[in-house]
């Protein structure tokens, strides 16, 4: 069975169970064998029957489980309480599954609005992302001809004549917990036509079914700095939207071109490293425990070296133990990729405190996407601190 499937139904509160179920389309009342006792209680029953459900069925099921699994990080939490109307009732449930599929039920388009702005925050600063640098302080208009005149330079560009764009405001909480005000659009195309070959009935008949998938691609707008950031596949797309927007929806042109990414700088990870802290971070040790060596001359491949952190001495003691005056880190090869753990102090000072494992590789590759506020800590101050950080 699907594994989201299980997660959802193991970690839903009883009284919900059934509400997902009938909420996703499963006939629950009328196709469920079970006797009203505790939903806990038949469990294993429960899961063998759904397993025993039409593959269809079971299809649709696991796709939205997928999405309510993905809306439980950091990211997708903090997205449904920006949108939510009925906080309360929302913040009541017990934890972050009950949580997506509540939004789900309740306030479907809340739902979808937060699973738009997870999308974007999650590939912000990534491939996906590029930003450029637009007039500060102006209002995106509302005027119709002017949403018109932007769907058409979409509709343009992509060569679709189906668009959809919806815009919105929001709040995003940065990497050093600022909040900042935005203007999002989401926009839907209709893409190129696809076919997939199915079953048509229980007689094995093949037919084909025709269909032309929808693609979106997300935009913000930073009145306060100008900053215009697309989300898209093609590079080539990101700009001509940005360019689009702000002619259309700003009424100006771009100022400048794209905003330089910051990139991570290893090099000094070559040698043993400071990792100096404020005492009132709570941070207690910061170790190297991985790191990845690319030859600077010859093919793609990577030698991966791991501390034993049982023995209690560093890597590159053993580096030198094993390499002496053959230390890859003294010639021939460049870190691409290195693992932090960053130790906490226990709250409360008892028992033991929380690690973040930082994994940074070039160029600006870096697995903290949830946002705590300990990652924050993290990439917004300590990383430029610690000279891991350049702009390019």
């Amino acid at each position: 069975m699907h594994p989201a499937i299980v997660k959802i139904i193991r970690h839903l509160p009883d009284q919900m169970i059934e509400a997902f179920l009938r909420g996703i389309g499963v006939d629950f009342e009328t196709a469920s064998p079970f006797p009203k006792d505790a939903v806990r209680a038949r469990m294993p029953r429960m899961l063998e029957w759904i397993g025993q459900l039409d593959n269809m069925t079971l299809g649709v099921m696991g796709s939205d489980a997928d999405r309510f699994v993905e809306m439980t990080d950091n990211l997708g939490q903090e997205a449904m309480q920006s949108t939510v109307s009925d906080y309360k009732s929302f913040a009541a449930q017990e934890n972050a599954i009950a949580r997506s599929v509540w939004l789900y039920l309740h306030e479907p388009n809340a739902f979808r609005r937060a699973e738009e702005i997870r999308y974007a925050d999650n590939y912000r600063l990534g491939r996906m992302w590029d930003s450029f640098v637009g007039q500060r302080g102006l209002p995106v208009s509302e005027a119709p001809d002017h949403r018109r005149e932007f769907a058409e330079r979409v509709r343009t560009w992509f060569r679709t004549s189906k668009v959809k764009v919806e815009v919105y405001d929001r709040v995003r909480v940065e990497i050093d917990g600022r909040e900042t005000r935005l203007v999002q659009l989401v926009v839907y195309r209709e893409g190129l036509p696809d076919s997939i070959t199915e079953f048509e009935n229980d007689d094995l008949d093949l037919t084909r079914r025709h269909l032309r998938p929808v693609h979106e691609f997300s935009l913000t707008y930073d009145a306060d700095t100008g900053a215009i950031e697309v989300i898209a596949q093609e590079r080539a797309s990101r700009e001509e939207m940005a360019n689009a927007f702000s002619d259309t929806l700003l009424r100006h042109k771009i100022v400048g071109k794209r905003v330089p990414l910051r990139e991570y700088d290893l090099r000094s990870l070559t040698t043993i490293h400071p990792f100096p802290t404020d005492p009132g971070d709570g941070i207690k040790a910061v170790e190297v425990i991985t790191l990845s060596l690319k030859p600077m001359v010859g093919g793609a491949e990577l030698m991966t070296i791991e501390a034993d952190r049982q023995t209690g001495r560093s890597l590159y003691e053993r580096l030198f133990e094993w390499f002496r005056e053959h230390n890859p880190l003294t010639g021939g090869f460049r870190i691409q990729k290195v693992t932090l753990s960053v130790q906490f102090y226990p709250n409360g000072g008892a028992g033991r405190g929380n690690v973040v494992q930082v994994e940074l590789s070039l160029p600006n590759g870096c697995n903290l996407k949830n946002k705590t506020k300990k990652e924050r800590l993290i990439c917004g101050k300590y990383l430029p601190r610690w000279g891991l950080v350049r702009e390019v």
